[in-house]
Formats: structure tokens, sequence, C-alpha cells
């Protein structure tokens, strides 16, 4: 789950149309797609089993098979693809209150929470060539759980309303159809933005002012040989 902070600014929000928070144009992408080689396959089975390395390879499978596929396909293919994973609190799996997986330790563990699920999926579209730009990891308040959440918002262009890919719901709906979240802030590997009102997303700043971010890429190297 999110962090306190961010837990506790998520009643001051107002409920904003997702469309109107329009993304703005950042440039250089700087998160780097999902590497795959035998480092990484013998780190899995060594530390998880055999059963988790096979589900690294589907992984891998699925990029490769779908990286020509038109963007919605991938999308639903990684949707499905990572909402097949059990859920578990950071509590159960991790004994951690706010611990961010990465899609291996996910596959490993055969497990995760909703940061997880989005970040997952977030780093595979990348990998399968979805431009990031398009992508952005959106913190909201889940108003039928009365908690934070995680989900990844996909915008074909930076006018239209976007597509969001939850694990609380299986199918990919438009932000206007998902009345039960409000966007509280999102952010890519380029820039963080916070919702400041009904009408728009404000750009604070880079995506390096969350040092939870950046820390979670590092992992993400280094599990990859990176």
């Amino acid at each position: 789950m999110p962090t306190p902070a961010v837990s506790e600014a998520i009643p001051a929000i107002r409920r904003a149309p997702w469309w109107l928070m329009l993304p703005c144009l950042c440039g250089l992408v700087f998160a780097q797609g999902l590497e795959f080689g035998q480092a990484l396959f013998q780190w899995m089975e060594s530390k998880y089993g055999i059963a988790a390395r096979e589900r690294a390879e589907d992984l891998q499978q699925l990029i490769t098979r779908y990286s020509q596929a038109q963007e919605q396909e991938k999308l639903e293919k990684v949707n499905d693809f990572f909402n097949a994973v059990d859920y578990a609190s950071d509590w159960a799996q991790w004994d951690h209150k706010d611990y961010w997986a990465t899609p291996f330790e996910v596959l490993g563990v055969n497990s995760a929470d909703c940061e997880d699920y989005a970040l997952s999926k977030f780093f595979t579209l990348i990998s399968m060539g979805v431009p990031e730009e398009k992508l952005r990891i959106t913190y909201v308040k889940a108003v039928e759980l009365n908690e934070a959440h995680m989900v990844l918002a996909y915008y074909p262009s930076p006018e239209v309303e976007p597509l969001i890919l939850d694990n609380l719901k299986g199918s990919i709906r438009p932000a206007g159809d998902r009345g039960d979240l409000v966007p509280v802030y999102s952010f890519n590997g380029t820039a963080l933005w916070v919702a400041v009102n009904r009408l728009e997303g404000k750009r604070v700043g880079g995506a390096d002012r969350l040092s939870r971010w950046k820390s979670f890429q590092k992992k993400l190297q280094e599990q990859m040989g990176g």
C-alpha cells in the first residue's frame, strides 16, 4: 500500500475526470525495459525454484510473441498475465509495510499487491514497445475499499481519456467508467504529477524525487545483471 504521507493526503483530493488531467510531453524516456538472460533465469531458479524460472520464461515469451501486436492487444495480454498472479499484502508476503516487488520477484513468489501489479505491467509494456509517455503509474483512492491503491493508466494520445489497467477489475476500462477511483498523483520514468484540482495534474518535478522509485529501478537492474 502507499506510504502514510500519501494515504493521509488522499481524503483531501477531490474527484477529478482523469482525461482532463493531461500528461505533459516529457521528452526522453528513462525507464528501461526488462532484459532476460541465463544469469537472470539461474537466479530465479536458485532463489525461488524451477516453477518461478518457468514463469519468467513465460513472460519473456509473452513479450516476444506480442511485441509487434497492436497496443490494445498488448495491454490486454499483459493485464491478463499479471492479474492471474495471486494477491498478497506486503505484510503477508514480505513482512514489510510497503515493499515494491519487481516483476521478477512477483513471478518468483507468484503473488503481488497493487503496486506490484502496476509496476510489473508498466515495465512489461515498455519492453513490448509501448512508449513510456503513454504510461503513468497512478496512485488513487479506491472508494469502495476506502483505502489507497495503485493502477496503471494508458493514454492513447495526450488529449484522450486514459484506459485503466487494474487488478481490482479484470477488464481494461476508460477512466471515466471508474468512478470508484480518485486520482492522487502519478509518475513514470521522466516526471511526477500531482492532482491539484478537479481539472488538471500539475507537473512538480522529475520522478527521481520519489526515492522509492529510484531504489526500485536500481534493484531491478541488479536482478537483470546490470
